[in-house]
């Protein structure tokens, strides 16, 4: 069945009538929550072939409580009335009419802190926008299911759930890296970072990954230093006052460690070393931009595998769409958001390719979109002022990421205007 993604309902009025209905949804915070014990896993699903594909894709992630049953959305809603809801629910939307409906229906039926997976027949990039962005789903597929979609896109949610409970504490991390040279993942970095620390008063650190041939430093008007070089040359002695002498000031609360050292050095980076170094500083910050490039150095794929979030730059090019499956194969460090934020940059360049058409190719909307504004961004870039103070859709984009990273949220309103979210922590 072919549904229109524009004849949905918004997701805001459904839940809006649902409130003012019934008092008992269990993913508001007044609801009453189970004490029983909760299992990791159930999955349910329409058809014999996508609950054979699951059953093969999970029998070694989820070998002792690997159930995926047959049967519709209705019969599901049912069984998870009467159950303590698994941590982790997987839902096949196929039949329903109104599967924004069905999600709400849902909603009033799960536990706080249940992780929603999705399967279903639509496979417009609205709906998948709303049902993901808007409606708190952790991710979702449309069938035909193959082994290589669940193993790419469920796997890692179901692997990292575990992690994420028991990371460790600290400021949040995330890391951006290029589809290609010259996206403008420096320019991003330094203006994202700035804002963060400037406007949204937080302690941040940034880090430029590419110790040869970084432009973070240059980006932001400042000397290169030798500080991240030193670091790494000594993980044995990284603390709290080996950072605070490896970097620059650039205000109260905007921190910069970056380096220009000669090509034929390279930077001695262990995993043991760099997790250390990690650690130390998410002690030390509430938030670290770490600038990764695109060259995919031993460093920056470290870097890469220890944040809580990646951030991909693409420009709208052919070269970027490629790029973006390879990056997908990276192995994810142990509490790292499975999903990485796409971000568009140089969006309506001259030559370049749709919007439209590329979200068409990733399966998936960007995070954020900045526009192609060379003249503004080229009268900042390398002085100091960062386009980000001035009110333009460059800003607006890059507040667009801020948002998708949830970085300004205040408890309890983690986005401007989110709804109760399934994947939401209790």
């Amino acid at each position: 069945m072919q549904h229109d993604p524009n004849s949905y309902p918004r997701s805001s009025d459904v839940v809006d009538a649902r409130q003012a209905e019934s008092q008992g949804n269990s993913l508001y915070p007044h609801a009453k929550t189970r004490s029983q014990k909760r299992d990791k896993f159930i999955g349910f699903t329409r058809d014999e072939a996508t609950a054979a594909a699951l059953h093969t894709a999970l029998v070694e992630h989820v070998p002792n409580d690997n159930r995926v049953h047959q049967m519709d959305f209705r019969q599901a809603l049912a069984v998870l009335a009467a159950m303590p809801t698994p941590e982790i629910v997987l839902v096949d939307l196929s039949g329903e009419e109104q599967p924004i409906n069905a999600l709400v229906d849902l909603a009033d039926t799960v536990d706080p802190g249940t992780v929603v997976l999705a399967i279903g027949e639509v496979q417009e990039v609205n709906f998948y926008r709303l049902v993901v962005k808007n409606m708190g789903v952790k991710e979702y597929l449309p069938k035909p299911l193959t082994k290589d979609k669940i193993a790419a896109h469920f796997l890692p949610v179901i692997d990292n759930l575990a992690h994420k409970q028991v990371g460790p504490r600290g400021g949040r991390m995330v890391a951006l890296c290029g589809a290609r040279g010259g996206v403008g993942v420096s320019c991003i970095a330094a203006n994202l970072g700035s804002y963060i620390a400037n406007e949204l008063r937080r302690h941040t650190l940034l880090l430029d990954g590419e110790v040869n041939t970084g432009t973070l430093a240059l980006d932001l008007n400042i000397a290169a230093s030798r500080g991240l070089p030193a670091v790494l040359e000594a993980p044995q002695r990284v603390d709290q006052l080996l950072i605070e002498r490896c970097v620059q000031d650039l205000g109260d609360r905007l921190h910069v460690m970056a380096g220009m050292e000669a090509l034929e050095w390279e930077a001695p980076c262990t995993a043991e070393g760099l997790a250390s170094l990690v650690q130390t500083i998410r002690a030390r910050y509430n938030f670290i931009v770490a600038d990764t490039g695109a060259r995919l150095t031993p460093l920056a794929r470290q870097l890469l595998f220890n944040v809580q979030q990646r951030v991909i730059v693409l420009d709208p090019t052919l070269i970027s769409l490629r790029n973006v499956e390879k990056l997908h194969t990276l192995p994810i460090g142990s509490g790292q958001e499975p999903r990485p934020l796409l971000v568009l940059n140089k969006a309506g360049v001259q030559g370049g390719l749709a919007r439209r058409f590329m979200e068409d190719q990733l399966g998936a909307p960007f995070d954020a979109v900045i526009p192609d504004l060379p003249r503004l961004v080229g009268q900042h870039t390398g002085f100091g002022t960062l386009a980000v103070r001035q009110r333009s859709p460059f800003r607006q984009g890059i507040l667009a990421l801020v948002a998708a990273l949830g970085v300004g949220a205040q408890p309890g309103t983690a986005q401007a205007n989110a709804q109760p979210s399934y994947a939401m922590a209790p």
